[in-house]
Order: structure tokens, then sequence, then C-alpha cells
């Protein structure tokens, strides 16, 4: 009689190892896409709430979005180093932001403007704006401003 050679098991372990590697897999792959879809749906809340901002526009406009923030764009500050367009830019820039800092209706004619940093090698200057605020205050406010493809951009920094 001829022996036969003992029977392995080697294709069935061979089988076993890679059903778990695959259910493993998808067990990450399924905890990564929940945790990706609670992102995403955390980032299109946020998208949302921007969509739905009132942005203040003009006033005399009533078709506009109504706007809470009252904003001051006839009369300027004098001073600084930027030309009449870049300064109405940057008086309503530092007008949002004194009001989400509580300054209540920043006033033009008391706003001083200083220039704390000269026009660096890229042009780049930095003006204090001391705004004045309902009731005889004033708070100051860092204005950057950085000339870039023709335009100076403007950034007010929060106090």
């Amino acid at each position: 009689m001829v022996e036969q050679a003992p029977k392995s098991n080697r294709n069935l372990i061979i089988g076993v190892v890679i059903a778990i590697v695959l259910c493993c897999c998808c067990l990450v792959s399924a905890v990564a896409g929940y945790y990706g879809y609670q992102a995403y749906v955390k980032a299109q809340q946020v998208v949302d709430q921007f969509e739905n901002l009132d942005i203040p526009t003009d006033p005399n406009n009533p078709n506009g979005p109504t706007i809470d923030i009252p904003l001051d764009a006839g009369t300027l500050p004098q001073g600084g180093l930027t030309d009449t367009e870049t300064r109405y830019t940057a008086w309503l820039s530092v007008q949002l932001v004194a009001a989400i800092s509580g300054c209540d209706t920043p006033d033009a004619a008391g706003t001083t403007i200083a220039v704390v940093q000269e026009p660096d090698a890229g042009g780049v200057w930095v003006e204090e704006w001391s705004v004045a605020c309902l009731g005889g205050t004033s708070m100051p406010y860092r204005v950057t401003f950085t000339p870039e493809n023709g335009i100076v951009n403007v950034n007010v920094e929060m106090p």
C-alpha cells in the first residue's frame, strides 16, 4: 500500500489571514469614512454660516441686506501714507473691527492716524489708527498695508 503525504493546512491558513486583513481594512475604511463625513458636515455648517452673513453694503440701497453696523463711508480720517481710495478701504475695515470689538459709532473726524512702521523693502507699512468712539473714548487699531499686484491689501488687527 502506498502511503499518502499528510494534508497541509497551508492554503487554509493563508485564506484565513487574507480574510482577517480584508476585514481590518474594511473596518479602518469605515471608521475613516465616518470621521471624514463628520468633518465634512461641520465644514458645511461653517460655510452656510458665512453664506448667511449679511455683508454691510450701501445703506442708501433699500434692496440691499440689512446693516446692523453703522458705517460712515462719507468722511475719512486724515493722515497716514495711503491714498484716498486705500484709506477708504481701510476705514471701512477699521469700522467693522471697531464695531465687533466694542467701539460704538466710530467717528472719522476724531480718529487720528500715526505711522508706526515706515515702508520696508517690500513696501509694507503699519499705521496705528486711534478711533474715536461714542462717549468720548478711543481705541487703537494696528493697520498693516501690503502692496501686491498694483493694489494695497489692508489688514486690521483686533485689539
